[in-house]
């Protein structure tokens, strides 16, 4: 499924992508971040993240895992499959109830903290 042609974010809209002064020396690859669940209700079942060169959708990152409201989760590049160089990411995350929010090419270079709200 091409991932541009999938229907508007509903109830979980992507508010705001942080941007941090913080040193990258805790992380193996510049791109990895620090993805927060900021919304109060909605609870992010299924996290993607593909090249924004692409139009398909990397495997999810959670897996079985959950991200409840207020929780973060450190996504490392190792984990999933992406193109080396790039720099720009989309970023796609699905609740439990159906809802999605999207990000558009965010600079993961640059970015040590994505959060949806």
């Amino acid at each position: 499924m091409r991932k541009r042609l999938l229907f508007p974010a509903l109830a979980l809209v992507a508010v705001v992508a942080l941007l941090t002064a913080g040193t990258r020396h805790t992380f193996a690859d510049e791109r990895d971040f620090t993805l927060t669940n900021g919304s109060p209700t909605v609870t992010i079942t299924h996290v993607y993240v593909s090249a924004s060169t692409v139009d398909d959708w990397q495997e999810d990152i959670l897996g079985q895992d959950v991200l409840a409201p207020g929780d973060a989760v450190n996504i490392h590049f190792s984990k999933f499959d992406a193109d080396s160089g790039q720099c720009l990411y989309d970023i796609r995350v699905d609740g439990a109830g159906g809802e999605q929010g999207f990000l558009w090419n965010v600079d993961l270079c640059s970015t040590t903290s994505v959060t949806f709200s």
